[in-house]
């Protein structure tokens, strides 16, 4: 299943490439202005470009993919929230909720705020952009498809709560961390020792 959509996105290397030079030129910035960290802000622009690279580059092989919804050209109005069987295997459903796991874990990890809360928003609306795009632009070769915005919010979702709990994980670990390694050299506490 994997093979048979890197086959027929024949540009995902090059995007993946690409999305990852501009993660690694722009994440100090990005974060910055978004209050993440770096990592998060690379995260971010590597987990867009794949997703443009996966969903609106145009299906070289349509026709010879004849498991994939995309693969029939239109409008698939039928969805079902997906059950964990299907979540488990790799298919349409597993791929497009992973699609959107990074995202959700890239945006979850910028500082509450005005930002914060228009990422998630702008996450959260671009499964229906996506399907509107593809519906609108029909030389893409692929089919909007009601259970692929459910997919992606589950995959976003997912990813928004596993980067919320590794946040958890990352600050409850920290004092640990500093007690472990002590104070840093030249920090007031150790500057802070009386004299003879």
């Amino acid at each position: 299943m994997i093979e048979a959509v890197l086959r027929a996105t024949p540009l995902f290397w090059p995007g993946a490439l690409l999305s990852a030079l501009a993660g690694l030129l722009c994440s100090r910035r990005l974060g910055r202005r978004l209050g993440a960290h770096p990592l998060a802000a690379f995260l971010l622009v590597l987990a867009l470009g794949g997703i443009a690279t996966f969903t609106l580059l145009p299906d070289i092989n349509s026709h010879y993919l004849d498991s994939l919804r995309y693969a029939e050209g239109g409008y698939t109005a039928q969805w079902h929230a997906p059950r964990l069987a299907e979540l488990t295997s790799v298919n349409q459903n597993s791929l497009n909720v992973a699609l959107f796991v990074p995202l959700g874990v890239a945006v979850a990890h910028i500082r509450p705020g005005k930002a914060a809360a228009w990422s998630a928003v702008a996450a959260a609306a671009l499964p229906f952009g996506i399907e509107a795009t593809q519906y609108a632009v029909p030389w893409l070769l692929r089919a909007a498809d009601l259970q692929d915005i459910v997919d992606n919010l589950l995959g976003l979702a997912l990813g928004l709560f596993a980067g919320h709990v590794l946040g958890l994980v990352a600050r409850a670990a920290a004092p640990l961390r500093r007690a472990r390694n002590g104070p840093p050299r030249g920090s007031l506490g150790a500057a802070a020792q009386p004299g003879p």
